[in-house]
């Protein structure tokens, strides 16, 4: 029988795996897979966390509030205050990126990560810690995806973006198919506190992770006066409208959980359909990422928005554990191309040397997207009929405002 050379044959297509550029792009790499470990394990369920706090100590109830509206009332406060903190200390935490550099940005982000888990670890015996972990949120926040952002889209070559960005899928796809299931689990054994606690350990890695990049200031500076120049271009506007969408759909989809919760009624159940809904759509991630460097069409992106809307609607039919698993692997499967899309086509965007600018004014409009619809989704559960069914058509017009992304300025 002769030998097969795997090497030239046509029959096998698997890409290629690797990562763009020099040691601080694979520095980078590795602080996003452990922050997005750190994120999928210690916060995944926070949603469900704040909420049974609320309904447990009767947050808001001398205001007339039913045990399930102070559960909405309180997760919607702590992620709108959260967010509008953020939106008042970009700009000072863009500055203090610039004096003191990334690496100091990154593990001060870490640092307060930390405190924020263990502000959450103390939460569930004494609401008052809640206080605090809204603003070592909010610095946290602050002080990494603008620069993470910046340095991801200078550090990448144009030609090759989104075989990055797809493989950077994957990895973070890998956490997702571990993360939620696992801490599901462990809810369900010993509680959130030992969750909490382990997440801490994770943000240990990742600040000593970001002690070890080397790149050099930023030299772009931001200011109130610029961003006011900005949001005078029209073209702007489009772009901040996509974002914004974005913003909205994935603040939809961080709650969703929560209604997986409420039907199943235990956490573990709601883990093992994220992780299996991940699992199918894992490797897809690495070879849509190398179609799109090679055919980057926007007729397969309409698309793929347009099944993304549709699945909004249909999430208000689900109502049992096949019926969402299915769902929310269709969702994973498309969104894996139209998120890939629109992000590579953002990155491309910011390259430049007001790089730094786009991605902390990107991160402005994600602040402000988010604060409107923490406060639509509390009023929609105190003062309309509408409820969960309310919450999927706000997520599906998220996903069709990002259709708006134009590649203009990217060649």
């Amino acid at each position: 029988m002769p030998n097969i050379n795997f090497n030239h044959s046509h029959h096998f297509h698997f890409p290629r795996i690797s990562i763009d550029g020099s040691k601080n792009m694979k520095l980078l790499f590795g602080i996003r897979v452990v922050r997005e470990l750190a994120n999928k394990f210690a916060l995944f369920f926070l949603p469900v966390f704040l909420f049974q706090l609320g309904q447990e100590t009767g947050f808001f109830s001398n205001f007339g509030l039913t045990s399930f509206q102070s559960g909405v009332v309180l997760l919607s406060l702590f992620f709108a205050l959260t967010r509008a903190f953020v939106f008042l200390t970009l700009i000072p935490a863009g500055n203090f990126m610039r004096k003191y550099g990334f690496s100091a940005s990154f593990m001060l982000s870490f640092l307060s990560y930390a405190v924020e888990l263990i502000a959450l670890r103390f939460a569930g015996g004494n609401i008052n810690w809640l206080w605090l972990a809204i603003p070592a949120d909010s610095i946290a926040t602050s002080l990494m995806w603008g620069g993470f952002n910046t340095l991801l889209s200078k550090g990448a070559r144009r030609s090759r973006m989104g075989k990055d960005l797809g493989f950077l899928q994957v990895l973070l796809n890998l956490t997702w198919l571990i993360a939620p299931a696992l801490s599901g689990f462990i809810i369900y054994l010993f509680g959130y506190e030992i969750l909490f606690t382990v997440g801490v350990g994770f943000v240990a890695v990742g600040s000593l992770i970001s002690y070890f990049l080397d790149f050099p200031h930023e030299k772009d500076s931001i200011s109130v006066k610029e961003l006011s120049f900005w949001l005078g271009d029209g073209r702007f506007w489009k772009l901040g409208l996509s974002i914004f969408g974005k913003a909205i759909h994935d603040n939809s989809i961080y709650i969703w959980p929560l209604y997986i919760f409420l039907i199943l009624g235990n956490t573990e159940k709601v883990g093992i359909i994220y992780s299996l809904s991940f699992l199918v759509s894992m490797i897809m991630s690495l070879f849509i990422g190398m179609k799109l460097d090679s055919k980057a069409r926007r007729k397969p992106f309409f698309l793929s928005g347009g099944v993304l809307s549709f699945l909004w609607v249909l999430r208000s039919q689900v109502l049992g554990f096949w019926s969402i698993a299915i769902v929310d692997s269709l969702d994973k499967i498309t969104g894996n191309f139209h998120w890939l899309f629109f992000d590579r086509v953002l990155m491309n965007r910011g390259k430049g040397r007001e790089a730094f600018s786009y991605f902390t004014y990107r991160e402005m409009i994600i602040s402000f997207a988010s604060f409107l619809f923490w406060a639509i989704f509390a009023s929609i559960f105190l003062f309309s009929s509408m409820e969960w069914d309310g919450l999927f058509v706000v997520g599906g017009v998220g996903v069709l405002l990002s259709l708006l992304i134009n590649k203009k300025h990217e060649d």
